[in-house]
């Protein structure tokens, strides 16, 4: 919403209130693509090897998911 589009009560309840922005759905995906690589790389590292390959496959999943439905998203598949 743009702070145009506000009313002075709103904007000023929000100064006052404090306010939280929405992530996009792009930084949501970013964010579990992130999650579940780091999730790959600990237990690579802790000797896991099912745990690596299972998160492996899921980062896999994501990308061809994106792929398919013709998305790219900057640190994921772009």
């Amino acid at each position: 919403m743009p702070l145009l589009d506000l009313g002075i009560i709103t904007l000023a309840a929000s100064l006052i209130n404090g306010y939280e922005v929405e992530k996009t759905p792009e930084e949501k995906v970013r964010e579990y693509f992130e999650g579940v690589r780091n999730s790959r790389d600990e237990r690579y590292l802790a000797g896991d090897i099912e745990g690596k390959r299972f998160h492996a496959g899921a980062l896999v999943g994501i990308c061809n998911t994106l792929g398919l439905l013709g998305i790219k998203i900057e640190g994921v598949n772009a």
